[in-house]
């Protein structure tokens, strides 16, 4: 009995152990990659091997941009919510909802010239290729068909 008790307590000491060497290290260089004033992108420098330098100038861009972004967010919901009032009030399409589709068209592209002049200023700061590289990556997973978010449909029209 008292061999099995040995067996169970250097089972758990090693289990410890390589805890302590193995996961330890590996999430304390996870945890102070998000440390830092721009925790949000900790994974850029990372991604994209930035030096401190240049991390300091896509964060100084990040924040610039940052309130414009939110401001075109802002009149974009402000208008699709004005298409979705429009479009529950009728079954066809009048003038209003006609003008009111070509103003959030015309939002849409705003907002996206000015989050591609954001991506094409982020990754002139970055070493060429990676520069290219992330500017094919934000452009994948922003600007092709399908990445906004469309305007909802209406399921109820009101006659």
């Amino acid at each position: 009995m008292k061999k099995s008790w040995l067996i169970i307590l250097a089972g758990l000491l090693a289990a410890g152990i390589g805890y302590a060497c193995v996961f330890l290290p590996m999430m304390s260089a996870h945890r102070t990659s998000g440390e830092g004033p721009h925790p949000e992108l900790a994974w850029l420098k990372k991604e994209y091997h930035l030096t401190d330098a240049q991390f300091a100038q896509v964060a100084q861009l990040h924040d610039a941009y940052r309130p414009k972004c939110a401001e075109m967010c802002r009149r974009i919901d402000e208008q699709n919510a004005k298409v979705q009032q429009l479009l529950a009030a009728t079954n066809a399409v009048s003038p209003e909802i006609k003008e009111a589709l070509a103003e959030a068209a015309r939002l849409r592209a705003e907002c996206e010239t000015a989050m591609l002049q954001h991506f094409y200023e982020t990754s002139r700061q970055m070493p060429s290729e990676q520069g290219k590289r992330y500017l094919a990556w934000v452009q994948n997973e922003t600007l092709l068909p399908g990445q906004m978010v469309p305007i909802k449909p209406v399921m109820k029209m009101h006659e």
